[in-house]
């Protein structure tokens, strides 16, 4: 198996690298680039970025997007986060044509490793919502140049015809990416190797561990063979030791059309904590195999979790689960009971994949709540 990447070293994969800020014409009315600015040092309650020197930065030198320590910071909102809160997109992409029935998970990640890639660069570019409907694929995100990039990269990857339209009184991009042709694949196209990134944060991997790692993310497609990318993010807070913890091992599995998440913490032994994680992330690889070839009824009840925090006056709080605290917005609560939810509500729900992994797409508080 290959070693694993470094961030940022895509192979196979698509990518646009240039920005095209000189295209964009005068700006027009922005209310979100017009909002007071905040104190230096403040840190978004949602996402956690940090706003000094006159932009919103990551925090020290871990570019994860997270609620800060403590939770929200005086209720400060980046502008992305805003966006997104508004669900008032700054791009918008469309991507038809029936090409995209025979290549539809390669388009999809090629625009999840460009937002990734320009979300290291300028966290307030991202993803807002990624969706497929009748043939069709249409993207939002917080950033004109985010949707720019996305429409480059399949043009130029995959031909097509590419429109792109700045609405300047909305201080917004339309992007459309067509193609039509039917075009089918090589009978004999040559194996693409998935993307496989292994990012250590504070902590020093020693040969021993990267063997196991390479042995595990190797051992994947075992249980689901349609694997685009693997992802393993380690933390600790040691800079030296590679024992003693506590660690937190994050598994992400890029598969057509969602992303398998895995998180495991405050263990005392890395080893441990690698193992239970990828053990957890093969169970949800073989758990959704079995649902693709019918073999799990439609009928299996919905998880169930604790309210892990809740932020009523931003709109959404998070779920302890299986696979780590969930995201979910007040808009997924059912039946408008948000504002009963509290600190450890227990809910039934159901996850979905949005542009920061997974989140609660319908949550129930249940009855006795």
């Amino acid at each position: 198996m290959a070693d694993p990447r470094r961030p940022g070293e895509h192979r196979n994969l698509p990518v646009d690298r240039g920005r095209h800020e000189t295209i964009v014409p005068e700006a027009g009315h922005d209310p979100y680039r017009l909002l007071e600015e905040p104190p230096a040092g403040a840190a978004c309650g949602v996402c956690g970025l940090v706003y000094r020197d006159g932009r919103w930065a990551w925090r020290g030198g871990a570019r994860t997007l997270k609620p800060p320590p403590g939770g929200p910071a005086g209720a400060v909102l980046c502008p992305a986060c805003r966006r997104i809160h508004d669900s008032y997109p700054a791009g918008i992409v469309t991507l038809r044509g029936g090409w995209l029935a025979t290549h539809l998970g390669e388009v999809l990640d090629v625009i999840r490793v460009n937002a990734d890639l320009e979300l290291q660069e300028h966290p307030q570019n991202r993803l807002m919502t990624l969706d497929t409907h009748d043939g069709e694929v249409e993207v939002t995100t917080t950033g004109i140049h985010l949707a720019r990039r996305i429409g480059d990269a399949l043009r130029d990857a995959y031909k097509g015809q590419l429109a792109v339209d700045y609405l300047q009184d909305a201080e917004q991009v339309r992007v459309t990416w067509t193609r039509a042709d039917l075009a089918e694949r090589p009978q004999h196209a040559p194996a693409v190797e998935p993307l496989v990134e292994v990012i250590p944060h504070d902590i020093a991997l020693t040969p021993e561990v990267r063997d196991y790692l390479d042995d595990r993310i190797g051992r994947l497609p075992e249980f689901y063979p349609r694997i685009l990318s693997s992802r393993v993010v380690l933390r600790g807070e040691t800079r030296h030791h590679q024992a003693g913890g506590p660690f937190s091992v994050h598994v992400y599995v890029d598969v057509p059309q969602r992303v398998i998440v895995v998180t495991r913490q405050q263990r005392d032994d890395l080893h441990v904590a690698i193992r239970e994680a990828f053990d957890a992330a093969q169970r949800q690889l073989q758990d959704l195999a079995r649902k693709q070839r019918g073999e799990v009824s439609p009928t299996t009840p919905p998880p169930r979790g604790r309210v892990a925090r809740v932020f009523q006056e931003l709109g959404y709080g998070f779920i302890n689960t299986a696979e780590g605290d969930v995201y979910f917005h007040r808009n997924a609560v059912l039946e408008r009971r948000f504002d009963e939810i509290e600190a450890g509500s227990e809910v039934r729900y159901e996850l979905e994949t949005g542009e920061k992994g997974l989140q609660a797409s319908t949550v129930a508080l249940l009855a006795d709540h």
